[in-house]
């Protein structure tokens, strides 16, 4: 808790603490709360900090606060997004009343107090901007918060990244939304050029968040220093340009050094049935994408790296059309590589089988059946051992490439970049802040979920899980 916080953190990054990593709920705490029928406590559990939602035992009717608790769960396990706290599970939790959630707890603070605390002008935008993108993904997906407030929005430590916290369970008006989305914009005192975008919001002019996205990102593209002199425009570009080609062969060699075996930097020819990109100013070369070469990709970039399996230099599809590097996203046990956005019941329906046990090199394996011959989905046993045995540098030279240089204990190498996620399979999201990973491998309960590994900087997390609609990256391995 922060200093005399009356909100609970939660975060987004899960921090292993000291001690013995353990399935059991410990070291129990209250948390305060504004709702009567809940009961919030921080505990521990495999080594993390989570927040237990219960019902307050001494509300009346407790099955009342169930039902409100149980809405809350259903509406909770439909949004994913960075910026939207996660619930991972319901379940029920020693000491607590009924069937309690499972949430990710945040360290940081409210978005008032970090007001309050003068962020750079920058800062401000960013948090806006995230703000706005997470309002335009919850309402896509037909939620309304209810209750948008400053101490429902939480900004970690971190990396000052938004966490949208305490949905209500039964909110329907979105107009609310946006005008609580408006005071929160106000309150971050933003340039004025979204003045407009601000002042629509409050008067309810909107009626799509999307439209609202839009106009926001205009905003946001807008210049406000055509008044400068074109003779001053000049000089700062001849200063660019002459400091440009200083920089650019030291930064040449300095990124040939960062980037892995299975790049060819600053070849000078393009070698067959290879794609050009530029990250900083060097020269990057990697093979076609899967969707242009559909089988046989060839043994020769599958990388032993000292390990059980050999793992691919690239994602599935890693030229994607917009970003470099990341490749496609895929959902869990995709065969078609057409999306099925629209619920995972759409997706998966209830009636069609589960599978028990890992699916590499099935009939449902994208990799196995795309790419052919050897190459296959990870487990989740095999990415543990990547995690394990192999020693992970984070890389961020602010090209938007930023991943992991893994290094494996042979000392051969691949990179794993932070290839976001898509929840449509158009709209790419959080590109360069994390890095989703399916495993083949699926939950053990049946239910329509599988593992998968989040990469964020500093953080390495294994023995995530989430339902088979997801679209996440995926690095095939032999």
């Amino acid at each position: 808790m922060q200093d005399g916080s009356n909100i609970y953190n939660s975060s987004s990054f899960f921090e292993p603490m000291e001690g013995d990593i353990g399935a059991q709920f410990t070291d129990f705490s209250d948390l305060p709360c504004q709702r009567p029928w809940l009961c919030l406590k921080r505990v521990k559990r495999f080594g993390q900090w989570w927040v237990v939602k219960g019902v307050n035992p001494q509300f009346e009717p407790r099955n009342k606060a169930q039902q409100l608790l149980d809405r809350e769960f259903e509406r909770g396990m439909t949004l994913w997004h960075p910026s939207i706290v996660r619930m991972i599970a319901q379940q029920e939790v020693p000491t607590m009343e009924g069937r309690c959630i499972i949430e990710e707890w945040v360290d940081g603070t409210s978005l008032d107090k970090f007001i309050a605390s003068d962020p750079t002008v920058e800062v401000r935008q960013d948090i806006a901007t995230q703000l706005v993108e997470a309002v335009r993904y919850y309402m896509s997906k037909g939620v309304t918060h209810g209750n948008l407030k400053p101490s429902n929005v939480l900004i970690t430590h971190n990396g000052s990244r938004v966490k949208i916290i305490d949905f209500e369970p039964d909110a329907t008006e979105a107009q609310t939304d946006f005008s609580a989305l408006a005071l929160l914009l106000s309150a971050l005192q933003l340039p004025r050029k979204f003045n407009k975008v601000i002042k629509r919001c409050q008067q309810g002019k909107y009626h799509s968040a999307h439209t609202l996205h839009q106009e926001f990102t205009a905003a946001h593209k807008k210049n406000h220093l055509r008044w400068l002199m074109p003779a001053a425009m000049a000089l700062v570009a001849l200063a660019a340009i002459a400091a440009t080609f200083l920089w650019g062969n030291r930064q040449k060699q300095a990124d040939s050094k960062k980037l892995p075996q299975g790049y060819v930097v600053d070849t000078g020819k393009l070698p067959a049935n290879f794609v050009f990109s530029t990250i900083s100013l060097s020269d990057i070369y990697y093979l076609l994408p899967d969707s242009v070469t559909p089988g046989n990709i060839p043994d020769s970039i599958a990388v032993d790296l000292g390990l059980s399996v050999k793992w691919s230099r690239m994602n599935m599809g890693a030229n994607h059309p917009s970003v470099n590097f990341v490749g496609s996203y895929y959902a869990w046990g995709d065969t078609t590589d057409i999306t099925k956005w629209g619920g995972l019941d759409k997706y998966w329906p209830q009636d069609k089988p589960v599978p028990t046990k890992a699916i590499s090199g099935t009939d449902i394996d994208f990799a196995s059946k795309r790419w052919g011959g050897k190459w296959r989905m990870p487990t989740i046993e095999e990415f543990r051992e990547l995690i394990n045995r192999c020693k992970w540098q984070f890389r961020n030279a602010g090209d938007g490439a930023a991943g992991y240089v893994v290094t494996g204990p042979n000392g051969n190498c691949i990179f794993m970049p932070l290839a976001g996620w898509s929840d449509d399979g158009i709209n790419m999201q959080n590109i360069g802040r994390y890095g989703y990973y399916w495993t083949s491998t699926p939950t053990a309960d049946g239910r329509r979920m599988a593992h998968y590994v989040l990469l964020d900087e500093g953080k390495i997390i294994a023995d995530q899980t989430d339902t088979f609609d997801r679209l996440m990256a995926i690095r095939p391995v032999q």
